[in-house]
This record gives structure tokens, sequence and C-alpha cells, in this order.
């Protein structure tokens, strides 16, 4: 789990060995397309935010990230 400084922050993020980051923002856009898998799902920081409504689809490339890297890969999720 992450905050835009550390999803900004290319150096922690190889450093912490992130491959794939789950965006959970609606005001954060991914930083760095070119060098990651994203899957970014626009949300608002709100009590009311139907969250499981993208259980599925989070628990598919979650799934999918560590089938593809087993565990030598991080998963970065920013929430705003």
């Amino acid at each position: 789990m992450g905050s835009e400084r550390n999803a900004s922050n290319l150096d922690e993020l190889y450093r912490n060995g992130v491959e794939f980051i789950l965006n959970g923002t609606r005001e954060i856009d991914n930083f760095f397309p070119d060098r990651f898998e994203y899957l970014i799902i626009r949300l608002y920081d709100e009590e009311l935010t139907d969250l499981l409504s993208h259980w599925e689809q989070s628990d598919r490339f979650i799934s999918t990230a560590r089938a593809r890297t087993g565990s030598r890969s991080s998963l970065e999720t920013r929430c705003s």
C-alpha cells in the first residue's frame, strides 16, 4: 500500500521489486506506464464507494502478477 509519493518514486519501486501496480484512485495517473503493468480503477475516497464491485477484476490482476513473477515481485497498491 502506498501513496502518490511512493508511486512516483521510481528508485523506490525498483528497490522494492515492484512490477505491478493497482491504482485505485481517481486523482492520480500512472507515473510509469512503460515500466510497470498497471490496473487502474477510478475510485473516490469516500465511505460509500463500492469496492466489492471491483473485487474480481482486482483479484485477477493480483493473481496474474503472482503467477507471472512468483515471489520475486511486489505489488504496489495506491489509494487516494
